[in-house]
């Protein structure tokens, strides 16, 4: 066997790979003598066909396996004596030779960048550490007090903030469509979880007022069936509901679980919570930012075929049904800045990964899953779903390793700390 590299542009490597015909004269043989065995022709005895039978019926077939395996064969040998990194499989054409007792292919492949981390120290990181105040608790009783207030029916015009119950139908075009109707239906005024128009066009109404009102379906409406069409809702309205917000004293404190009925018990109860609300929002927001800063601090060329492979997997997120036709031109317009800022990260987070050595731990893999189940009170489910399913697994798995790369970057980086209240936190996601 014979071998020459040669470099193309950027990362692609071009390989001249020769060998003898008479390599694969044994492994033909043994391929016919192989399937004469079991060849079960008209006229012969299943097993019993003459090898010049077999040889006229399927040497070609065993040849053409033959001459691929020692392709494969031969292009592994030359990537592993070459130290070659192949970042996806070669794409293999074969060469016309002068001589016909040699064969000859050539493999193009792009191989991995050599990545050297340099200047982690100067990545210039802001960590938010969460301040508690007193008005960020009682803020927060308050949303609380708001989510448990009573309705109470009203004998007046509808106004921004009250509840109107009502019997609708939607018609387009006089003609019904799905989910175009609905009994006893609640609707809170400036809330705007209806189309427009829908809400503010039950202001100033009474009970058992009908109205009729001509809106039209947002242009991104869900159902796209839908989008962007006329419509026309025959409303009966039944009652008009005020709120009457929660006094929060003992009774109120004690409905949500605190024993003692103490606003302060209730206080520290939030701020636990927010606490560790906070950790999850501080490490999602380091992530982003160690990521964004790393990929900018670092300079290397990145694998074309990488970043297709994340393109389309970008559009299967987008696409996964595949209900929009896309092209890969418009795909690349589309994914392409973001697709190559994954690649990148990906490749930088895998080196800090095999250059520290990480590894996965129990107490990792146990602190991970107590994170992710926090609050939803089915632990022991959700462990034995990432464990015991391979694909949930190794996700899991890669998730974690990469968290343990963000940490190292970030307490080797020069990072300034800065308050936020929680509200603040949360706006950062």
């Amino acid at each position: 066997m014979a071998s020459k590299v040669k470099n193309l542009k950027g990362l692609e490597k071009e390989l001249t790979i020769s060998f003898d015909s008479k390599e694969i004269e044994p492994t033909i043989e043994t391929k016919l003598i192989e399937l004469s065995k079991t060849l079960d022709l008209k006229g012969f005895r299943k097993g019993k066909v003459p090898m010049n039978v077999v040889k006229g019926k399927y040497y070609e077939q065993c040849f053409n396996e033959s001459l691929s395996e020692h392709i494969e064969q031969n292009y592994i040998k030359v990537v592993i004596d070459e130290k070659l990194n192949p970042v996806a499989p070669p794409k293999i054409s074969m060469e016309e030779s002068k001589d016909k007792n040699i064969y000859t292919f050539k493999a193009v492949i792009e191989v991995m960048p050599e990545i050297e981390l340099k200047n982690i120290e100067k990545i210039k990181l802001e960590k938010p550490v969460l301040r508690v105040k007193k008005e960020d608790l009682e803020k927060a009783v308050d949303k609380i007090a708001e989510q448990y207030k009573d309705w109470n029916i009203v004998d007046r015009e509808s106004k921004v903030g009250d509840r109107v119950k009502a019997d609708f139908k939607g018609t387009i075009n006089g003609e019904e469509f799905e989910n175009n109707k609905a009994d006893d239906f609640l609707i809170e005024i400036g809330s705007k979880q209806l189309i427009p128009g829908f809400e503010e066009g039950l202001e100033g109404v009474k009970a058992g007022e009908q109205k009729n009102l001509d809106i039209t379906f947002p242009d991104d409406y869900q159902d796209q069936k839908l989008a962007s069409q006329p419509v026309n809702f025959e409303i009966q309205v039944k009652e008009v509901l005020e709120s009457k917000i929660s006094e929060i004293d003992e009774e109120f404190v004690k409905k949500l679980g605190i024993e003692d009925g103490k606003v302060e018990s209730l206080h520290s109860k939030i701020e636990e919570g927010m606490q560790k609300d906070a950790e999850t929002l501080v490490d999602s927001h380091l992530k982003k930012n160690v990521i964004s800063e790393l990929s900018k601090s670092q300079k290397f060329e990145i694998p074309k075929s990488l970043v297709n492979e994340e393109i389309h997997r970008m559009d299967k997120e987008t696409n996964p049904n595949g209900d929009v036709e896309i092209s890969h031109e418009d795909m690349e317009k589309l994914y392409s800045k973001e697709a190559e800022e994954r690649v990148k990260a990906g490749l930088l987070l895998r080196e800090i990964i095999n250059a520290e050595k990480f590894t996965l731990s129990k107490e990792a893999i146990d602190s991970w899953i107590d994170t992710i189940s926090r609050g939803q009170g089915n632990r022991e489910e959700i462990e034995k779903y990432y464990l015991n399913n391979e694909e949930a697994k190794k996700n899991m798995e890669s998730v974690i390793l990469e968290n343990l790369a963000i940490k190292w970057v970030v307490s080797n980086a020069s990072v300034t700390e800065k308050d936020y209240s929680f509200d603040d936190l949360v706006e950062l996601r």
